[in-house]
């Protein structure tokens, strides 16, 4: 497709196009990922993906792309090496801030599975249930859409109204440390 019809489309909201090329660019972009920035995790490569293609979209509707000489494609690949750094620069903080919560992997993992629906003991479901319960309801509402429903951090911050997906990671991360507290009590 031309890059004069794929702008168009864009600019018209043609949905079926725009999901057509999102589908069609994915594939090769995530291999470009794992190639290029060795990132393996499917779910980091997807909102890498997302937040360049958001990017494209954007800069397309706004007529950025009318004078670009270049593909579209190739312009996605231009605003995901931005979009990398950036990423890279969240996740140094997140890891940062993560190194030091006083909640294990083997307890991330149990908890992961909880929600999974896998086999869990019986007094980690109750722990997890109870403190749950005595979480706000924000918290609630992020821990369910990460971890039952699978939002990605940007559709959760959609959902919740926060500013980006920096600040869901924050408040997802603080709503683990409160749990972590409220299940050490039970």
């Amino acid at each position: 497709m031309k890059n004069s019809q794929i702008i168009a489309d864009f600019k018209k909201d043609n949905r079926r196009a725009i999901e057509k090329l999102y589908g069609d660019l994915r594939p090769k972009f995530m291999n470009w990922l794992k190639g290029t920035y060795k990132i393996g995790k499917q779910e980091d490569a997807g909102e890498i993906y997302q937040r360049s293609f958001t990017v494209l979209y954007m800069n397309a509707k706004k007529g950025k792309l009318d004078t670009v000489d270049a593909t579209v494609e190739t312009y996605l690949y231009g605003v995901a090496k931005f979009v990398v750094k950036e990423w890279q620069r969240e996740s140094k903080t997140v890891f940062e801030n993560a190194s030091e919560t006083l909640v294990s992997e083997k307890e991330m993992v149990d908890f992961q599975r909880v929600f999974e629906h896998a086999e869990v003991s019986d007094s980690l479901v109750r722990q997890l249930q109870q403190g749950l319960s005595k979480l706000g309801e924000t918290c609630q509402q992020i821990l369910k859409l990460f971890y039952w429903q699978r939002y990605s951090m940007e559709a959760i911050a959609r959902e919740t109204g926060y500013k980006n997906e920096s600040v869901a990671k924050k408040k997802k991360y603080s709503c683990l440390q409160k749990l972590k507290a409220l299940m050490q009590n039970t």
